[in-house]
């Protein structure tokens, strides 16, 4: 993966809880729960619009099921929402999450600004113990891949509710990667083989992004990010006794 996917991973990294990177005396799935089929998605693009098909440069979504849910939520139960992206023979109830999402030759989704979407929070529930509601996803871009890193094949892409990295429920949908020499950020189209009928293709409209506009977006984010990872620093610093001196509608642009 390129650079941009290392600065949106670093500034990522900057939030993870403790939870998710500690690699011992993990809890185990409350009793009953286990890997799901929850349902599918829909991939579409900014406006709600169902695709068929589109360049790596892309913007799109993925629309979930109305009221799709986590068993719990993130404020009471540490439950994570996950992007993902895998082998059509991978088992989505198997996929192993690191710090930035799957990892090996499975992948995370990108959000616009090229951080990935991994380990995100669901609603807060009414009360402890109810579902925690799914965000709608933000804009997401295959554009932070250069050629070579996403092989041709069919790929399962969807969403998952995983439990300290073990996954619960989880809802996707097939996509197929054919590679093409003319396409500039990653070197891939996709097409989505099950699009409901009249999606359209995101080809022929011209919505995209550009290299730049990702690194702008980027290192936006990242700035945003370690700013407030600063923050939070600095409040849980003991107190010193020395008296210390003074001192998003998103947009994309079309590419042609």
């Amino acid at each position: 993966m390129n650079a941009l996917v290392g600065l949106g991973a670093a500034a990522a990294l900057t939030l993870v809880p403790a939870s998710v990177s500690a690699a011992s005396d993990t809890p185990q799935l409350p009793d009953g729960l286990g890997p799901r089929d929850a349902g599918s998605v829909v991939v579409i693009d900014p406006q709600q619009r169902p695709l068929s098909e589109g360049a790596s440069a892309t913007l799109f979504s993925l629309d979930l099921p109305d009221g799709a849910a986590c068993p719990g939520d993130s404020a009471s139960e540490d439950w994570r929402v996950q992007g993902f992206m895998i082998p059509v023979d991978d088992d989505p109830g198997s996929v192993e999450y690191g710090v930035i999402g799957p990892e090996g030759d499975q992948f995370p989704l990108f959000a616009f600004d090229s951080r990935p979407f991994a380990h995100q929070l669901t609603q807060m529930a009414a009360q402890p113990g109810d579902p925690g509601v799914i965000p709608a996803l933000p804009a997401l871009t295959f554009g932070v891949f250069t050629p070579g890193d996403v092989p041709p094949g069919t790929y399962r892409i969807g969403v998952a509710c995983t439990y300290f990295r073990q996954t619960a429920d989880y809802w996707d949908t097939e996509i197929v990667i054919e590679l093409d020499p003319s396409d500039e950020l990653a070197g891939f189209r996709w097409r989505v083989p099950g699009a409901p009928d009249g999606a359209i293709d995101a080809t022929d409209t011209g919505g995209g992004v550009s290299r730049w506009l990702l690194l702008a977006g980027v290192l936006a984010g990242a700035a945003a990010l370690l700013a407030l990872a600063g923050v939070v620093s600095g409040r849980r610093r003991p107190a010193s006794t020395e008296t210390a001196p003074h001192s998003q509608p998103l947009t994309a642009e079309k590419t042609s």
